[in-house]
């Protein structure tokens, strides 16, 4: 009989702590929406205040008024799509990517003579010249 009394007391002592636990949270669960509307209602008051206005400006002929657009801005806006696809399209096919680091430095390389080579091996006093050196350019 004692040994059955093991699980049946462990079982009591955590249903105790469970029930304990439970009686001291008196904190209430958190409405996620909630916490959401009232932080876009604190986001706009905020730009609200910084525009200087006390309630948003009235838009006439509501919400279908913003969503028209000129004519003129819509065919600019799809001529600029159709030049970038364009380009886009021309640089994928012409060449193959290259990374960062290779577009970072120069393509060509140029050596530049600063002094004429002489056969003697003498060259003019370092008062007249002015010399260049470059090391590791070929």
């Amino acid at each position: 009989m004692g040994q059955a009394m093991g699980p049946l007391f462990l079982f009591l002592l955590a249903l105790l702590r469970l029930w304990a636990s439970q009686a001291l949270s008196t904190c209430k669960t958190i409405d996620m929406e909630l916490v959401k509307r009232k932080r876009i209602e604190a986001i706009r008051g905020q730009i609200l205040s910084k525009l200087r206005l006390d309630s948003p400006p009235q838009v006439e002929g509501g919400d279908a008024a913003l969503l028209r657009l000129p004519e003129e801005v819509m065919s600019l806006y799809n001529s600029t799509r159709d030049m970038v696809r364009d380009m886009v399209r021309q640089q994928e096919a012409g060449k193959p990517r290259e990374s960062p680091q290779d577009e970072y430095y120069a393509k060509e390389v140029h050596k530049f003579s600063m002094l004429p080579h002489s056969p003697s091996g003498s060259a003019r006093s370092p008062q007249q010249c002015a010399i260049l050196g470059f090391t590791g350019i070929q």
